[in-house]
Order: C-alpha cells, then sequence, then structure tokens
C-alpha cells in the first residue's frame, strides 16, 4: 500500500514539473504560424518599403496582418533607440491587446524579433 501511494505521488509531481517546465499557456504560438507572420510581415514591409515610406522614426506597418490574425508589425531600431518605446510609433492592436503577437523589424527590413 505504502509503495503505490508512493508511485502514484511520484507520478503526479513528474506531471506537475513536465506541465511548469513545458510552458504551456494560452499565448503559446507555433513555429508555423510563426514564420508565416515573419514571411507576411516582409511582405507589408515590401509593400511599405517601395511606397517609399519614412521607416526612420519606427512606425507601426500593420495594426493586425490580415493572413495572419492576432499579429501586428512594428518597425524599431536594432540596438533600440529613444523613438521605439514612443507610444505614437508603437502598433496601437499590440498595446490595447486586440494582437498578442509581434514582429518586430528593423528600418532596412532586418528581423529583430517574433514573439
Amino acid at each position: 500500500m505504502y509503495l503505490t501511494r508512493l508511485i502514484c505521488l511520484i507520478l503526479l509531481l513528474a506531471g506537475l514539473m513536465t506541465a511548469c517546465i513545458s510552458g504551456d499557456d494560452d499565448d503559446a504560438t507555433s513555429d508555423e504560424e510563426r514564420e508565416r507572420a515573419i514571411a507576411a510581415a516582409l511582405d507589408v514591409y515590401a509593400e511599405v518599403a517601395a511606397r517609399g515610406d519614412d521607416l526612420s522614426h519606427g512606425p507601426c506597418i500593420a495594426e493586425e496582418l490580415e493572413d495572419v490574425p492576432g499579429w501586428s508589425v512594428d518597425i524599431a531600431h536594432d540596438p533600440r533607440e529613444p523613438i521605439d518605446d514612443d507610444p505614437a510609433n508603437q502598433c496601437q492592436a499590440y498595446r490595447n491587446g486586440q494582437t498578442q503577437h509581434f514582429v518586430e523589424l528593423t528600418p532596412d527590413g532586418t528581423l529583430i524579433r517574433a514573439r
């Protein structure tokens, strides 16, 4: 009886540890979705750059990606500059929770991060 309880306790603890270590949460996104968002962000960047828009001040270029809902696209500097922290230059949809993820690109279109 003691051994059975001990085994159950070990299995329970192992399950809890696995859940904690895996980082499984509601905001998790698949690698495939992340890659689709990056590709769509680069497409938006190409359109904006082709129009000749000024990206030096780090604007939001897509409040929400049409092909990948839940993702915004923001321009920032790497390393960050004070202008990148100005809310006027950030995606309002991300700040207010309308989108849960963002792709951040440099003014020349280089990926900084996507999360």
